[in-house]
C-alpha cells in the first residue's frame, strides 16, 4: 500500500481528484447530497426512492505521469502475458481479448 501510495502517477491523480472524491465519499455517506445529484437528471426521484448498495471497486491502471490508462495494458516478459489494465468493456470483448493473448503466448512459445 505504501508503494502504491506514494507513487507520483497515483499521487498527481489523488490531488487532481481529491476534491470530486471527497464529494463522492460524502454523497455515499448521506443520501441528501446524492440525491441532489439524482435530481439533476430525474427531478422527481425522492430520498424514499434511494435505496443502500454496496459500493463497487473499479482497478485502473495509472500511468506514471498521472493519466488514468483506459485501454488494456498488457506487459510481456520472456515468460509470461500480462494483462495489467482491463477496463470496464472487458466482459464485452472478452473473446477478442483472449484470443490476442493466445497469440501473444503462441509467439512467445514459438521464439
Amino acid at each position: 500500500m505504501f508503494e502504491i501510495f506514494t507513487s507520483p502517477g497515483v499521487l498527481k491523480v489523488l490531488k487532481a481528484n481529491f476534491k470530486p472524491g471527497l464529494i463522492e465519499m460524502r454523497n455515499s455517506i448521506f443520501k441528501r447530497g446524492y440525491l441532489k445529484q439524482v435530481q439533476k437528471y430525474c427531478p422527481s426521484i425522492n430520498q424514499d426512492d434511494l435505496k443502500a448498495y454496496p459500493a463497487g471497486v473499479r482497478a485502473q491502471a495509472v500511468s506514471n505521469n498521472g493519466k488514468l490508462i483506459d485501454d488494456f495494458l498488457f506487459v510481456n516478459t520472456k515468460l509470461s502475458v500480462n494483462v495489467c489494465n482491463a477496463p470496464s468493456p472487458a466482459a464485452t470483448s472478452a473473446i477478442p481479448i483472449g484470443a490476442f493473448i493466445v497469440s501473444k503466448v503462441k509467439a512467445q512459445l514459438s521464439a
